[in-house]
């Protein structure tokens, strides 16, 4: 029985970049990113041109397990697609979603780009916040 209170405990949790109210996860699939190139791994990698070249020539894409996208949710806010990297010590770092990252994940669909089958009204209404949620 210990063990299960000191593992919640442990969760860490998420605070919104405008507001700072604590963020809520919604329990969605993981989006991981992906680079191609020499210069992506690189930088986004931090490892040396010589192993990123290496590992572009292994891969035509390298799938980086250590970042990706995730849906929280902010009670003011609504709903805040978030870029979450696993640090060396095993913590995770959460910055807002930017578009370059929604262009290296695979299967997702741009949150700023509406529907075009959904109404506007029901667009709107459900990009709102809602109060009855928590």
């Amino acid at each position: 029985m210990s063990n299960k209170r000191k593992k919640r405990s442990q969760i860490q949790k998420f605070y919104c970049p405008c507001c700072q109210q604590r963020l809520w996860r919604l329990g969605g699939q993981k989006y991981y990113l992906f680079y191609q190139d020499i210069s992506e791994l690189k930088k986004n990698l931090g490892i040396t041109r010589k192993k990123a070249s290496f590992l572009a020539t292994q891969n035509s894409a390298y799938v980086d397990r250590n970042a990706w996208l995730e849906e929280f949710f902010c009670e003011e806010h609504g709903t805040i697609w978030m870029r979450l990297s696993r640090q060396a010590d095993g913590t995770l770092a959460a910055i807002p979603a930017k578009r370059s990252d929604w262009q290296s994940t695979t299967r997702t669909i741009n949150p700023e780009i509406p529907n075009p089958s959904v109404s506007e009204f029901s667009y709107h209404m459900s990009r709102r916040a809602s109060t009855q949620l928590v």
